[in-house]
């Protein structure tokens, strides 16, 4: 592969039937491997959509209604669904956290069982899970706040202070067992103990990145740290052994969203400000490089990655419609 911008290969997008122009997804999106269905909040709708991701053609089922704190239709921002618990966890406005069961066999399917309120003003945004442990880590962006939460229990088990401002993308390192946590405002990446819910270090990040997303390939302790900076897009490779940026990649930037893909041995990264225009960025090999940029939609802040049918999923318009956007990696 080359580093250039390529075209999308196979790509398919689908809407969403609802008459509204100019809404999007909200920034994330997330897939039950298992069950085949792909889940994005929609700030439109006033909820969930439900798609099924089964074949190469995702075809939209259903929005699961949710509504928030304040009154009125809330803003969706993170999305995670532990297939194990038969659980969706979405970051609401309000500072919110919803708990939907999604078990096909419950009376309470397709419905909220539980909102916690993680004590801010703002959005509770992005999640991860740490699954030996069972519990849930969110990120309020704005607020500066972060919890732990059981995700048995739907409870808040610690809330962390002082993080400081814009608290973005948590992520799971099954390596070593640690939570890792980038800001935007303070240019850090922070580790954290889940078993103790204390914070281990403060690393703060060598070059000008203001990270947005995190990926972490857990057999190799590479990081990706996806850069959110416009006047000088890239991308940050960190290893997480050494606590020190491996690389800074200006081909590519100015994003939001990453992911780690172990099947295919791939970081991939919504690039959907950069320069050259909106990209997915598919970083790989030993050491990681950039392989390939290959042309998006406006607005394809995130990305999701379906492993039957070998798809990259990300949010986008459909002649003025919230959809979806699939194309195959390049080889």
């Amino acid at each position: 592969m080359g580093a250039g911008v390529r075209e999308p290969a196979g790509s398919r997008r689908v809407a969403i039937p609802l008459a509204k122009p100019g809404v999007k997804l909200t920034d994330t999106l997330d897939i039950d491997q298992g069950a085949h269905l792909l889940y994005a909040g929609d700030n439109w709708s006033g909820g969930i959509d439900v798609f099924d991701v089964s074949a190469p053609d995702a075809h939209y089922l259903k929005t699961i209604p949710l509504r928030g704190r304040p009154r009125g239709i809330p803003s969706y921002y993170g999305i995670k669904v532990v297939p194990e618990l038969q659980k969706l966890f979405v970051g609401v406005s309000g500072s919110v956290l919803a708990v939907i069961d999604i078990d096909p066999r419950s009376p309470t399917s397709d419905t909220v069982v539980a909102r916690l309120d993680t004590g801010g003003r703002g959005a509770v945004d992005l999640i991860d899970y740490v699954p030996p442990l069972r519990k849930l880590y969110a990120a309020n962006r704005d607020d500066g706040i972060f919890v732990a939460v059981d995700a048995v229990r739907n409870e808040i088990v610690k809330s962390f202070d002082g993080l400081g401002p814009t608290l973005e993308q948590p992520r799971y390192n099954a390596g070593d067992g640690m939570v890792y946590l980038v800001s935007d405002g303070s240019n850090v990446l922070y580790q954290i103990d889940p078993v103790r819910d204390e914070v281990v270090r403060t690393m703060p990040i060598s070059v000008p990145c203001n990270p947005h997303g995190l990926a972490i390939d857990p057999r190799s302790g590479v990081a990706l740290l996806g850069c959110s900076r416009s006047e000088r897009p890239n991308t940050v490779i960190w290893d997480l052994e050494a606590q020190r940026v491996a690389a800074d990649i200006t081909e590519c930037g100015c994003g939001d969203g990453a992911i780690y893909v172990e099947s295919v041995e791939r970081f991939l990264f919504a690039a959907h400000g950069f320069s050259a225009g909106p990209v997915l960025g598919i970083f790989g090999g030993r050491p990681v490089r950039l392989l390939a940029n290959v042309r998006t939609d406006h607005g394809a802040s995130w990305v999701g990655y379906d492993e039957t049918n070998r798809l990259a999923y990300m949010p986008t318009l459909v002649r003025g419609l919230p959809g979806l956007l699939s194309f195959l990696l390049p080889d």
